[in-house]
């Protein structure tokens, strides 16, 4: 016990340092389940070295220091305890422990994991007879795999002081090359199966190699007021795969290990420099490409829309390594290049904070998004928002004041014990309607008759909601909106019920 206390003395600290340095190498926050995971793989590791398995061993890599080995078993074990507010000197408490071996290590750390899942009510909670709470069962397993190390250690003759202190030497040295590492390093992406259905990890660049399914976002950036729309003018030594520059949406890339749809604003913020927000971005297509001609390419392509009040002077903070300029174009004049009606079509550049007017034909633009359709594809859909964004930009603020509304006065808006009496469903354009009386409680005759608005998942319920004690009047009501719907606009509708909320 004199040897972890003193072990305690000059490491404790430096320990749970060490574990809030290497933060920086986490993608998210790690809770108990994960930290006992990183535990499993570090016990992995000290069997490897003391029962040297040859059908086990992982090529091109080499595990077969003890003395690292239990010390990062050691770190782990002081993180998880920091992490359930266990103080570690507390392990004086235990009385003489002499168990050496890695099977009793196991059973005690198996007991441990399900009293956390069991604190965590992830199983039955069971009652641990001679212990007061689940808390001192889990200091009990903790101190216990602790003296296990260390008297693993004693048995090898190695002084767990000293080897904890190479251990940080070399932890440090690690830390320090992964801040300095640039986009360079190896990008890791999600895989999937066709199905799209999530399998792993690879390397970005073996992904493309063995036809990896992937995901990658895009994103088109317009001004619905000017009708302009933004290309990149894709840097050709990024990746390879043209010789000359290119122009491309305003920026797409891969998502990267962990991330998910809503990180097309990291790839954004990348590659042109703006700030967004992912709430004011709009689906607008989805496109799955399987191309084996001349390199393979097997992605999720997800597009995304972005009106923005912006012109090529703001495009300054860009990726310019990845990006050799941005392109202004009109979205009409763009279709109709698309569409071969133009041959030629006028537009503006920004390239090194320079901008100047430019000629642009069909040349100018990725040949494989022309050739698929998917240029067309977008611009027609863009050209289409920029028709609508008014009753988008409506609708966005109606399901805001209601979402107010509904945080303001609960008691308004939701009823628990009734049952709908009548529904009948519209749908006008983007916007899906319904018409619905409903009975707020069993056996009373207390009926509200209202309109629910379902848009891009976004429903707004209570539109010209009205409170009846007469199911006669109830039913007339709805009547009433019913033809309401029918006989109204969506700009009419959500137009009419801002005005009622506003007032």
């Amino acid at each position: 016990m004199n040897e972890i206390i003193k072990f305690l003395n000059i490491h404790y600290k430096n320990a749970i340092k060490l574990v809030k340095a290497f933060d920086i190498t986490k993608q998210k926050s790690w809770n108990a389940e994960i930290y006992l995971n990183e535990l499993y793989v570090q016990i992995g590791h000290v069997f490897n070295v003391l029962y040297k398995d040859k059908n086990t061993e992982e090529k091109a890599r080499k595990i077969d220091n003890l003395g690292d080995e239990l010390s990062d078993v050691i770190l782990q074990l002081i993180n998880l305890g920091e992490f359930l507010n266990i103080n570690m000197y507390d392990i004086s408490s235990i009385s003489e422990y002499k168990v050496s071996d890695l099977n009793s290590f196991n059973i005690l750390l198996g007991q441990l994991t399900e009293a956390i899942m069991e604190n965590n009510d992830c199983r039955f909670r069971k009652n641990r007879v001679g212990f007061n709470s689940s808390y001192e069962f889990m200091k009990d397993r903790i101190f216990k795999l602790f003296i296990i190390i260390f008297n693993i250690a004693s048995l090898n003759k190695l002084d767990m002081v000293k080897e904890f202190d190479l251990m940080l030497e070399d932890a440090n040295k690690f830390l320090n090359n992964f801040e300095k590492r640039t986009k360079t390093v190896i990008e890791f992406i999600d895989i999937y199966d066709k199905n799209e259905k999530f399998l792993g990890f690879s390397e970005k660049q073996k992904a493309h190699q063995n036809g990896y399914w992937h995901k990658t976002v895009s994103a088109v950036i317009y001004n619905k007021k000017s009708k302009k729309v933004y290309f990149q003018l894709k840097n050709p030594k990024h990746n390879n795969v043209h010789k000359e520059e290119l122009l491309e949406l305003t920026a797409s890339g891969h998502l990267t290990a962990g991330e998910t749809l809503k990180d097309v604003v990291r790839e954004v913020k990348e590659e042109t420099g703006l700030e967004v927000d992912y709430e004011d971005m709009n689906f607008i297509y989805k496109n799955i490409c399987d191309k084996t001609e001349d390199y393979v390419i097997r992605e999720f392509q997800y597009y995304y829309s972005l009106n923005m009040s912006i012109n090529l002077k703001d495009f300054k903070n860009y990726d310019k390594s990845e990006v050799n300029g941005f392109v202004e174009v009109n979205i009409n004049d763009v279709i109709k290049l698309l569409e071969n009606k133009y041959k030629m079509i006028k537009g503006k550049i920004i390239r090194d904070n320079n901008i100047k007017r430019i000629n642009l034909n069909i040349d100018n633009f990725d040949p494989d998004f022309v050739k698929n359709k998917l240029f067309i594809t977008l611009m027609l859909k863009v050209k289409n928002l920029i028709k609508n964004d008014k009753i988008n930009n409506e609708y966005k603020k109606l399901y805001k004041l209601t979402d107010k509304e509904k945080k303001k006065s609960p008691q308004k808006y939701y009823f628990d014990n009734g049952k709908n009496l009548n529904v009948k469903d519209y749908k006008k354009k983007n916007i899906k309607y319904s018409v619905i009386e409903y009975n707020t409680k069993k056996g009373i005759k207390d009926y509200i008759v209202f309109i629910l608005a379902l848009k891009d998942k976004k429903s707004v319920t209570h539109i010209k909601i009205k409170r009846f004690k007469n199911k006669y009047l109830s039913d007339k009501y709805f009547s009433d909106l019913c033809l309401y719907v029918e006989s109204n606009t969506n700009e009419d509708i959500i137009r009419n019920a801002i005005e009622n909320l506003e007032a």
